[in-house]
C-alpha cells in the first residue's frame, strides 16, 4: 500500500465522520456526542480498514458501541431516543468500508450513503410531521400493503402469455398496474402536500396526475353548486386535462419507444394547445377561485389496483380477439372501449400486436388517439350529468380544440 492510497482512504473515512458528525453537533446539545467524537470514531474505523484485520474491526466496533451505550446510560434522564448512538455505529461501519482497499467503489459509495443518512437526520422534524400528522394510518397501510404485494408477487409472475389469443400475460398486467398506480400516486402525494399551498394551477395539475376523470367530475359537481365559479373551474379543467397528454406519452414511451415516436407530434400539439388555452383563460377577467380542494383516493389501495388489472385484461382480450377474427381494423373499434377505462389499456395490446406484425405502427398510433377521443366523450357525458350546461359546453369546446390541434399535427407528421 502506498502512502497516497493510505491518505486517500483515511480522508474518505474522515469525510464520513465529518458529514454525520456535523449534523449531530448542530442537532444535539451538551448531552449529545459531537463532531469531535464522530471524527475520532471515523479515524479509528479508517485505521482498522487500512490494517484489514477482522478481529480488530470487531473489537473496535464493540469498544465504540460500548462507549456510546455508557454515555447514553449516564445521561438517560436528559436524553430521548438513541439516534446519535445508531449514527455512531453507522459512521464506524461506513468509515471502515470507505478505508477498505479491496473494493474499488468503496469510498464513493460510503460517502454517498453518509450523505443520504445526513439528509434524513436533518429532515427529522419534517419526517416526523409527515408520518405523524399528514399521512393517515389508512394511507400508510394501503401504500405499505401495495408495495409488499409488488415486491412479493411481481417477481413470481411468469413472463409468458396464456389463454385464447395469448391475451393474458400476468407480468405485463401487473407492470401496467404498478405503472398507472405509481403515476397516480405521484399526483395524489403531491396534491396532498402541495395542493392547498400552491393554489389553483398546482392543484389542478396534481389532480390531473392522480386522475383526469375524477378531477373533471369534481369540477362539474362544483360548477353546479357554485355557478359563479364556472369560468374558473373551466380553467382548472383545462389545466388538469392537459396533463393527460404528456402522461400518455410517458406510458407509450415506456411500453414502446416506436409508439411514442408515432404519437409524439399530436400529443405535443395537444399539450401546447392546452397550455395556451389555460394561459389565455388565466388572463381573461373572471372570478378567481380561492381554494380548489380535491380528495382523491389512495391509488395504492389493493382493491382499485386489482379492478384496474381486471379491466386492463378484459380490454386486451377484446382487442386481440376482435383483431384475430375481424382483422386489424377491428382493433381501432376496441380502442374506443379501452379509452373509456384508461388510455393505458390500449397501449399494451397495441404494442404487442405491433411487435407481432399484426397491426402497423400507424394503426397503433391511431388507436391511442381514438382512445383519447373516447375518453374525452366520457368526460363530456360526465360533465353534462353532474355539472351545469355552461360548464359542459366549455368542456366540449376544449376537447374540440385539442382534437383540432392533434389532428392537424397528425396530418403534418404524415406528410413529412
Amino acid at each position: 500500500m502506498t502512502l497516497t492510497l493510505a491518505l486517500e482512504s483515511l480522508a474518505g473515512a474522515l469525510l464520513v465522520g465529518l458529514l454525520i458528525g456535523a449534523q449531530r453537533e448542530a442537532a444535539g446539545g451538551e448531552q449529545h456526542p459531537g463532531l469531535r467524537d464522530f471524527l475520532l470514531v471515523s479515524l479509528a474505523a479508517g485505521l482498522c480498514g487500512l490494517l484489514g484485520n477482522p478481529w480488530l474491526d470487531a473489537i473496535a466496533l464493540a469498544a465504540v458501541s460500548g462507549t456510546f451505550a455508557l454515555f447514553h446510560w449516564e445521561h438517560r434522564e436528559k436524553r430521548s431516543g438513541i439516534t446519535t448512538e445508531l449514527a455512531a455505529a453507522a459512521v464506524f461501519l461506513l468509515a471502515l468500508f470507505a478505508a477498505s482497499t479491496g473494493v474499488s467503489f468503496a469510498r464513493p459509495l460510503a460517502i454517498g450513503v453518509a450523505i443520504v443518512i445526513t439528509v434524513f437526520l436533518e429532515a427529522r422534524q419534517r419526517l416526523h410531521t409527515l408520518l405523524q400528522q399528514t399521512i393517515t394510518e389508512s394511507e400508510f397501510n394501503a401504500t405499505l400493503s401495495f408495495v409488499v404485494v409488488v415486491l412479493v408477487i411481481y417477481p413470481l409472475l411468469p413472463e409468458g402469455s396464456y389463454g385464447p389469443y395469448q391475451f393474458f400475460s400476468p407480468s405485463q398486467v401487473w407492470r401496467f398496474v404498478i405503472l398507472i398506480s405509481s403515476i397516480s400516486y405521484v399526483g395524489y402525494f403531491l396534491e396532498k402536500f402541495l395542493g392547498e399551498e400552491k393554489g389553483l394551477f398546482y392543484t389542478s395539475v396534481l389532480g390531473g396526475l392522480a386522475s383526469t376523470t375524477a378531477a373533471t367530475m369534481h369540477f362539474a359537481r362544483r360548477s353546479k353548486e357554485n355557478p359563479q365559479e364556472t369560468f374558473g373551474l373551466w380553467r382548472a379543467f383545462v389545466v388538469a386535462n392537459t396533463v393527460q397528454f404528456p402522461r400518455t406519452a410517458l406510458i407509450a414511451g415506456l411500453a414502446s419507444p416506436g409508439l411514442l415516436m408515432a404519437t409524439v407530434w399530436p400529443l405535443a400539439a395537444m399539450t401546447v394547445a392546452g397550455v395556451a388555452l389555460a394561459w389565455a383563460l388565466g388572463r381573461w377577467p373572471h372570478k378567481k377561485l380561492e381554494t380548489l380542494e380535491m380528495k382523491s383516493g389512495n391509488p395504492f389501495r389493493i382493491g382499485p389496483a386489482l379492478r384496474f388489472g381486471a379491466m386492463f385484461t378484459a380490454v386486451v382480450f377484446i382487442s386481440k380477439a376482435s383483431t384475430a377474427r375481424l382483422g386489424a381494423d377491428a382493433f381501432l373499434g376496441t380502442s374506443l372501449i379501452g379509452g373509456l377505462v384508461d388510455v393505458a389499456t390500449v397501449i399494451a395490446p397495441a404494442t404487442d400486436m405491433m411487435n407481432a406484425k399484426r397491426i402497423s405502427m400507424s394503426t397503433a398510433a391511431i388507436a391511442v388517439l381514438l382512445a383519447l377521443a373516447s375518453n374525452a366523450v366520457l368526460k363530456i357525458v360526465l360533465a353534462a350529468a353532474m355539472g351545469r350546461k355552461e360548464f359542459t359546453l366549455r368542456v366540449a369546446a376544449s376537447f374540440l380544440l385539442w382534437a383540432a390541434a392533434g389532428g392537424a399535427a397528425w396530418l403534418v407528421a404524415t406528410k413529412i
